[in-house]
Parts: C-alpha cells; structure tokens; sequence
C-alpha cells in the first residue's frame, strides 16, 4: 500500500486546501444562514401570543424553529389539553389554528384510545392512499379531525409533502417527551379530511 502525500509548496496540495476551505465556508454560510434569527423568533412568539397559544404551545414552536428540529419541513403543534391545532409553514410562522377533535380510530383496541404525546413523521405513501395526513410514530392509530375550511386552507397540501407533528403530552414536561423521542416507526397518527357538515 503506498500512501501519497504533497508537499505543502505543490500544486495538488494547494488545490486540494483550496477545495476544503471552499467546502468548509460553504457548509459554515449555510449553517448560518438557516439559522432563524432573534427576529424570526420573535414574530413566532408575537403570533402565537395573539392566537392565545398555551405557553407549552409557545414553547415547544419555539424550540421546534430555533433547534430546527422540525427540519424545515412545514409543522404542526397538537394542544391535547386544549384540543387545538396549530399550523406553521416551513420556516416557522404561523398559518392558523383551528379546534380539533381527537380520539382513536376504529381500528384501535380499547386499550389505545389514549393519544399518544411525541414527535410524528409524515407518510406520505400512507397518505396518498389515505383521506388524509398520515403522521407515523411507533404502535397505534389515532385520528385528528379540524374544520374542512382549516383543513382546505392550512393542510391539505401536506398529504403530498414531508411534515412533523408535535403532539404535546397533557402530564410530562414537553421537553422531556421530544427531547428523549425515538421514531423506531409502527404508530400512525392519521389525519382524516373531515366530513363536509362541519361540527366545530
């Protein structure tokens, strides 16, 4: 096995430092620029203030754009203990929030009716055979149902796209349910495009 090595006066060594830097400053600009801003922040609490957002609300959002745990993939924060839904676009501002019904789907056993609280991944193949968005985490089914104006306006378009959802928990500290989340995949959050007599 022979190694090559350059000399640091060589044209390959240059060329090659030359490249790594090129490479380092590209990955460093776009690391700072997806970074959201104080300001970005900010407007998303200002948002989320006027929408009357619980703080668990507030927080989680928050963190979901200033981590970028969302990806920068449109999300949704589901409030169980308020039974709410908000909608963001991908980079974090809010689009509306609308009530939500929630409940197990007729596929659950009795023991699952409980909705599970944790970070859920769109999809989409699920979802292009569906009525809806399905958002996958492991073991059971469950269904959100919203207002169909809501769900024409803010949702629709995701049955074709990459989503997360938070499900907020109504006991443990958010930040200990996504902090310590895993996505070892067999739960299907389903969300089914409601009937159109709207009951909320």
């Amino acid at each position: 096995m022979r190694l090559l090595l350059s000399r640091p006066g060589s044209p390959v060594f240059q060329t090659s430092l030359v490249a790594a830097l090129i490479g380092f400053g590209l990955y460093f600009d776009h690391e700072a620029a997806s970074a959201p801003s104080a300001q970005t922040l900010a407007q998303l609490r200002a948002q989320l203030a006027s929408e009357r957002a619980a703080p668990e609300v507030q927080q989680v959002a928050v963190w979901a754009v200033d981590s970028s745990d969302h990806a920068g993939l449109p999300f949704v924060v589901v409030d169980k203990a308020r039974a709410r839904l908000f909608a963001f676009d991908p980079q974090g501002r809010l689009q509306g929030s609308a009530p939500v019904l929630l409940g197990a789907s007729h596929q659950d056993g009795p023991a699952t009716a409980a909705m599970l609280a944790g970070r859920f991944v769109a999809d989409l193949r699920r979802s292009a055979r569906s009525e809806g968005i399905v958002w996958v985490r492991a073991g059971v089914t469950l269904s959100l149902n919203v207002p169909t104006d809501f769900y024409r306006d803010h949702l629709s378009r995701l049955r074709t796209q990459e989503s997360v959802a938070y499900v907020l928990p109504e006991a443990a500290p958010w930040q200990q349910v996504f902090g310590a989340r895993g996505l070892n995949g067999g739960t299907q959050l389903s969300f089914a495009q409601p009937a159109p007599r709207n009951p909320l």
